[in-house]
């Protein structure tokens, strides 16, 4: 799975999703993203990572996407982190 595809996957949980990829060994099986999302308002960090997941569960299964790690925040936590 190409980083764009797991993107615009990813992209499905709201409109104004901002996602990136990183693909940590060249690959195309081990992902970092870094998803900040309204999506998550309200969620707690582990039901922020289960969106992700069931969003990629197919690839996960078959280990298509064999590793990934997630960094997942709502907009204004993303504002705060970055400072």
């Amino acid at each position: 799975m190409t980083p764009q595809a797991i993107a615009e996957r990813i992209r499905k949980l709201h409109p104004e999703t901002h996602v990136e990829v990183r693909d940590l060994t060249g690959t195309e099986d081990h992902y970092e993203v870094l998803v900040v999302s309204p999506a998550f308002q309200d969620k707690m960090m582990i039901e922020q990572q289960r969106m992700i997941m069931a969003l990629l569960k197919a690839e996960i299964d078959t280990e298509e996407v064999h590793a990934l790690t997630m960094k997942t925040y709502t907009p204004e936590q993303y504002e705060r982190f970055k400072k």
